[in-house]
């Protein structure tokens, strides 16, 4: 039996949790596939179940395949920071969710890597797994490019779609401030813990994601920002939504990786073309050039995204 933590990991609804020893071990196995990995861990946990294998974990038989880059004092290390998980995320506001909570969990987080989400903020769960666009671009937007980010981040809003960013600097901020300006509903994936501020500056307007929207992170409590968590942060956001928006990216903008999760997951790629003059413009011009589809504005996304909605009803019914 997996000892669940004391105090219990804050679970998504209040009353007792039916999932708490399942929810607290998985708030260890995110400590472990936080950033150096093992090579295999996700598979191992995948292949033997959650609740199993952390229990297998924490008892020390770890699996020769696992063991030369998952040593036993990592795993105890690992098992001691899980165990004030609960308290810090008491102390945010936040809340584990995780694969077993349906139907909130969104289902292409697994795909994404996700063994679970800490969240926070007042807006129902379930628009995690609702209609959705993520949005992303440089952090050193133009100002026609912020100007463009935020009425498409607007009009998505308005016609019922929460907008997914990272909520950095740039195009991101524009497509919350856009969002929020039609009394959308926003999700922000950090790339820290769920108890941290990043970036500093954003504080204000974190908070206001919050209000109306929620705040995602798949990094455990306390983790500090860092480039090798960029890449988790990039699948989980390319996942989050139903089709991710381009709005300028320079050659190497990290925009570029998160347009390239998308397509890996399976995901629509939509780019904005811009001022041929404009370093922020080659983005999404090379990603046009490989296919993704050119937009100008909400609708031309929405119009996008129609075959794939056609699909998925033909699929369900």
């Amino acid at each position: 039996m997996f000892t669940p933590t004391r105090p219990s990991i804050p679970a998504p609804t209040s009353g007792p949790d039916p999932l708490a020893e399942l929810r607290a071990a998985r708030a260890f196995l995110m400590r472990l596939v936080d950033q150096p990995a093992a090579p295999g861990l996700e598979q191992f946990i995948a292949r033997a179940g959650a609740l199993a294998a952390a229990e297998q974990l924490c008892n020390g038989d770890i699996p020769e395949a696992l063991a030369a880059h998952l040593p036993r004092a990592r795993v105890r290390a690992a098992a001691a920071a899980a165990a004030v998980d609960g308290e810090a995320a008491a102390r945010c506001g936040a809340r584990l969710l995780i694969p077993e909570d349906e139907p909130q969990w969104p289902a292409r987080a697994g795909g994404a890597g996700a063994v679970g989400l800490w969240v926070r903020g007042h807006a129902a769960l379930e628009i995690l797994a609702g209609p959705s666009i993520t949005l992303t671009g440089s952090r050193a937007a133009t100002s026609l490019g912020a100007h463009v980010a935020a009425d498409l981040a607007g009009e998505l809003a308005a016609a019922g779609r929460t907008v997914v960013t990272g909520a950095g600097f740039g195009i991101d901020a524009a497509a919350v401030r856009g969002a929020l300006a039609a009394h959308g509903t926003t999700v922000a994936v950090l790339g820290c813990g769920i108890d941290r501020v990043y970036p500093a500056a954003h504080d204000a307007l974190l908070a206001r994601i919050a209000e109306t929207g929620l705040l995602v992170s798949a990094l455990p409590p306390g983790t500090t920002p860092g480039r090798h968590h960029a890449l988790a942060r990039h699948r989980l956001l390319a996942a989050l939504g139903d089709a991710t928006v381009v709005v300028e990216a320079a050659a190497r903008s990290g925009a570029l990786h998160i347009a390239a999760a998308a397509a890996g997951l399976g995901l629509p790629v939509l780019a904005v073309p811009g001022a041929t003059s404009s370093a922020c413009s080659v983005g999404p011009h090379r990603l046009i050039r490989q296919g993704a589809t050119l937009v100008t504005r909400a609708a031309d996304v929405l119009e996008a995204l129609e075959p794939a909605a056609e699909t998925t009803a033909i699929a369900g019914a």
